[in-house]
């Protein structure tokens, strides 16, 4: 007979990402969301930018996943490439994104570099901004197709960041059933449990508040007055087939809501941290 599980199992373990399937199921949402008017124009082109990803995967050899070293990987340029082409069949791009792609197929890998670390970093510069999307893309794909090698069981890499890759979450849901808050990583969308009423930053559990938009219960932010940080999170039972990418990207009125409240993203979205 199998006995019960030791008290320490954790509730929800480290679920290692199936690259096909997230890039596909955030294309599909973004899509989704577009559709809806949350953002028409932007959130139609970030769905064809994931659709893109997904397409790339190909190109994202093995190896390590290292948020502080995956800018200079000798495999990024290669992903790059391979996104770009697969962005731009089809329909034309719009004029400014056109002519950040015709930008990046001249570009060094030490320039593709530079930006990867921008955004992993401090941010973007202006004169990286309408590249950065791009960049950010291809490091995701990078990231989610080795993270997906990894041992789920093998120590944690970061006691705050993602367990498999070290990197921020971009956002977090609560889960319809059991309620658990799910967190997903930035970077390699590996998906872990964070206890609720505690800091995604720094781990307080005091002076912790939620706020969300009038006409939107389902997208809240946790904000923490001790490191004046905030993580958006989705309540799935009331914005039901929420992915956090996605829906983190079709709410940015609540990060200016935030911001001007004096708080900063706890999180990271590398397709918007350009915006």
């Amino acid at each position: 007979m199998t006995g019960a599980p030791p008290a320490h199992a954790p509730a929800f373990p480290l679920r290692l990402p199936a690259p096909a399937l997230v890039f596909e199921r955030r294309a599909r949402r973004l899509e989704t969301l577009a559709a809806r008017g949350e953002g028409d124009p932007f959130l139609a082109f970030l769905g064809r930018l994931a659709a893109a990803q997904g397409e790339a995967l190909g190109a994202a050899a093995g190896g390590p996943v290292d948020p502080a070293r995956l800018p200079e990987d000798p495999a990024l340029p290669g992903v790059l490439a391979a996104l770009l082409r697969a962005l731009r069949r089809g329909t034309a791009l719009p004029g400014p994104a056109e002519a950040a792609v015709r930008g990046l197929g001249d570009a060094s890998p030490a320039a593709i570099a530079r930006i990867g670390s921008s955004l992993l970093g401090a941010g973007p510069g202006p004169s990286e901004v309408a590249a950065a999307p791009f960049v950010g893309a291809a490091l995701q794909v990078l990231a989610t197709a080795r993270a997906a090698a990894l041992d789920p069981a093998a120590p944690p890499r970061d006691e705050h960041g993602c367990p498999a890759c070290g990197a921020p979450p971009v956002a977090g849901v609560i889960r319809g059933d059991d309620r658990l808050r799910v967190l997903t990583c930035a970077l390699c969308a590996s998906e872990w449990h964070l206890p609720r009423i505690r800091c995604a930053s720094c781990d307080a559990t005091a002076g912790l508040a939620y706020h969300h938009l009038e006409h939107d219960r389902g997208a809240r932010a946790e904000t923490c007055a001790a490191c004046e940080s905030y993580l958006k999170l989705f309540d799935l039972q009331e914005r039901p087939g929420a992915e956090p990418l996605a829906d983190d990207a079709a709410t940015l009125a609540l990060d200016l809501l935030l911001g001007e409240a004096g708080y900063g993203r706890g999180g990271l979205n590398l397709l918007v941290a350009a915006a």
